[in-house]
């Protein structure tokens, strides 16, 4: 189900009513991201929320990283990918809550990358 940008359920304890509902008192105040860059180019990550622009991290050309953010509130979030010495695009905007985690891929040929606008 994760695609170039999505959102995954996490995994927690549910409610005694709901064996699959996750309470905000279960989820960590931060997220996790997964990245795949396909592409040759080394790329560098930021967070868009409504609190500003912040630094994720480095991705080197054709390798995988993981990152974590600090994250204790729902609330929108895109990721602005520059390409190191080239083009740079942002995600699409979504909802992002406490313990989500995200998978990000970066296509071969850059402008490929599915969710960028």
């Amino acid at each position: 189900m994760c695609a170039a940008f999505a959102a995954c359920a996490p995994a927690g304890a549910g409610v005694a009513d709901d064996p699959y509902a996750i309470t905000s008192a279960n989820r960590p105040p931060r997220i996790r991201l997964v990245v795949r860059n396909m592409n040759f180019n080394d790329v560098r990550l930021f967070a868009m929320a409504p609190t500003g622009r912040t630094s994720i991290g480095q991705v080197g050309g054709k390798q995988d990283a993981e990152f974590e953010l600090g994250w204790s509130v729902s609330a929108y979030m895109s990721i602005e990918i520059n390409m190191v010495a080239g083009p740079k695009c942002e995600t699409q905007e979504m909802q992002v809550d406490p313990g989500d985690v995200l998978e990000l891929q970066i296509a071969v040929i850059f402008e490929q990358t599915a969710g960028c606008r």
